[in-house]
């Protein structure tokens, strides 16, 4: 089985503090790709930076996606279904102090396919926990947004030549 990770398509990364044009670029898109994974079957994952005042990422980028309110929450347009799975992370990777893996390896997932922002910090985190647990990593270069366009090309060549990460686009609009 297949998995559709999504990284961070909330307000604070999308319309809110940290927000970008690039992410509010691929949003339509991404919905597209979403529901293709759904229809197909496949397991669609969000990824949620979710924080208490006392995480220590705090004091590298100040207050954001603080747990319970508007920042942290999923943009609408990406509005998870009740078969989706909505997983709150407080790191850059999606697999650290998160039950990830296993919701994958016990829903038989051997290869992920993943999306979303910032392409040079939380994907490319979340790829390497990926790769480190031993699945097969797909990135959507054009379903990802990174801090600027230098930094997500950086980060696609990173995941490509380090974790074998295979790139791929996820619209063929």
């Amino acid at each position: 089985m297949k998995a559709l990770i999504i990284v961070d398509m909330i307000h604070d990364f999308v319309d809110g503090k940290y927000g970008s044009e690039g992410a509010k670029n691929i949003v339509k898109k991404l919905a597209r790709k979403i529901e293709e994974f759904r229809d197909n079957g496949d397991l669609v994952v969000y990824l949620k930076d979710t924080h208490t005042l006392n995480d220590p990422e705090l004091k590298v980028w100040g207050e954001h996606a603080i747990k319970n309110t508007w920042g942290s929450n999923i943009i609408e347009e990406l509005t998870p279904h009740n078969d989706d799975i909505v997983i709150e992370k407080n790191t850059y990777d999606g697999f650290l102090f998160t039950g990830l893996r296993d919701i994958l390896k016990n829903k038989n997932v051997d290869e992920v396919f993943i999306a979303g922002v910032a392409t040079d910090i939380c994907v490319l985190h979340t790829a390497f926990g990926a790769f480190a647990r031993g699945f097969k990593v797909n990135i959507f270069e054009d379903l990802c947004s990174g801090t600027s366009a230098e930094a997500h090309r950086w980060a696609i060549e990173y995941m490509k030549n380090i974790y074998g990460a295979n790139i791929i686009k996820g619209d063929a609009r």
